[in-house]
């Protein structure tokens, strides 16, 4: 496998492989996580007029890059609402530190808080939760993803759109329908199987440091089918 190869598919526990080698490697989960926040800022602003935006975060990693890009878009100057699935005080690891980072008001990520100012927004970034979600989105997040998905706005969703299956493609109870997605390193299965592929709108992939080499180790065995793999 040549390590630049682009038709890689990564299943969720080989992306936690690569960024674990990558660590392992000198290269701090902080760093990643910094790194992965600005790609999504510069999709944003490369692709999106400036607007009032609204960051949803999970409490896990993919909350963390959250923060990263909510900070980012306020420092550029882009009004910021942002709202976290728990609190904060639970929050660990790179995402706490992020999260640390962050100057501004945390609302909860809850319906009844959320509702009434959607509409006052253009754009919503979905940083719940990533593409290792393993169990169905219930209750009163899917009632705020269900409100999302009828309304005429934006959604940038990170990693993969909140409630797709990274593996597989599919909906776990309910997930936030993207115009785009940003994911990094390689793509993941369930960007291109359906109906995750529909979910994510615009699929974009950006370099967060993690070396190609790490494929050589890891050994993928699922490819987009391509002509650079056969045509010879």
């Amino acid at each position: 496998m040549a390590p630049n190869d682009q038709t890689v598919l990564l299943r969720v526990t080989e992306m936690a492989r690569a960024d674990q080698m990558t660590i392992r490697s000198g290269i701090s989960g902080a760093t990643l996580m910094e790194a992965a926040g600005l790609s999504v800022v510069r999709h944003i602003t490369g692709r999106y007029d400036q607007g009032r935006v609204l960051v949803l975060c999970g409490p896990g990693n993919n909350g963390g890059d959250g923060f990263v890009i909510a900070r980012h878009l306020k420092a550029a100057g882009w009004p910021v609402t942002l709202a976290l699935l728990g609190d904060k005080a639970g929050l660990s690891g790179d995402a706490a530190l992020m999260a640390d980072k962050w100057h501004g008001a945390i609302l909860p990520l809850m319906p009844d808080v959320l509702m009434d100012i959607l509409a006052d927004h253009d754009l919503v970034v979905d940083a719940i939760f990533g593409a290792g979600l393993c169990r169905p989105v219930k209750g009163q997040v899917a009632e705020l993803i269900h409100k999302i998905n009828t309304l005429d706005i934006n959604v940038v969703a990170v990693d993969v759109p909140s409630g797709i299956d990274g593996n597989s493609g599919r909906i776990l109870g309910a997930a936030l329908r993207a115009n785009s997605t940003v994911t990094f390193f390689r793509r993941k299965v369930g960007h291109l199987l359906y109906p995750g592929r529909e979910y994510c709108g615009e699929l974009e992939v950006t370099d967060i440091g993690i070396p190609n080499r790490v494929l050589c180790d890891i050994r993928p065995k699922t490819r987009c089918n391509d002509p650079v793999l056969w045509r010879d």
